[in-house]
């Protein structure tokens, strides 16, 4: 290739500007994926999602199903933490189902805001963790599996399972569990 003659690979790349600054934009990765960055970091803190996972599809529309709170269509969607069901008027209405709790697990009753209840939910990269069905209103969560148990310590009304014992997640008072096999000894 002469040097007059134009990069092919050139053609194909697109020059982004900061918004802040009218500096270049540089991608680079992160634990949440790839991202813009102004390549005058730390002057200027100007980030953009390379790619936008925000959008929810609809993937089938429910024959036969209404929606239990305003009586309107139910579909299948894929958004940004997998499938789930919701209501096709959103956002005038809110509901969803997501079928994470899993089998042997009873919600229990929120601990902080005394009004909602704990589910089993999985992170981004599949790691359940328990949280507060209300949220945003209530942000409340544990990473291991609510007990409805009050603390002898500080009379929170839950504990966690892990490791064969019983964690306090308010003061992290531990109780070990009596195994199946030592309840029948009784």
């Amino acid at each position: 290739m002469t040097p007059d003659q134009d990069n092919p690979f050139e053609a194909t790349k697109t020059k982004e500007l900061c918004p802040k600054c009218n500096s270049d934009l540089q991608i680079k990765t992160g634990s949440s994926g790839a991202f813009w960055t102004c390549v005058t970091y730390p002057t200027c803190d100007y980030t953009r999602a390379l790619s936008q996972h925000s959008e929810v599809q609809t993937v089938k529309i429910l024959d036969d199903v209404c929606c239990p709170e305003c009586e309107g269509d139910l579909a299948v969607k894929a958004g940004k933490f997998g499938m789930f069901i919701g209501c096709l008027n959103y956002p005038d209405c809110n509901f969803t189902v997501k079928d994470d709790d899993d089998d042997d697990y009873e919600p229990v009753a929120c601990p902080l805001c005394n009004k909602g209840e704990l589910h089993m939910r999985a992170n981004k990269k599949g790691k359940s963790f328990y949280a507060c069905n209300r949220y945003p209103k209530c942000d409340y969560l544990v990473n291991h599996k609510p007990i409805l148990h009050t603390c002898e310590e500080c009379d929170w009304s839950i504990m966690t399972e892990h490791n064969q014992e019983l964690q306090c997640p308010n003061c992290n008072h531990h109780l070990q569990v009596e195994s199946p096999a030592e309840q029948n000894e009784e």
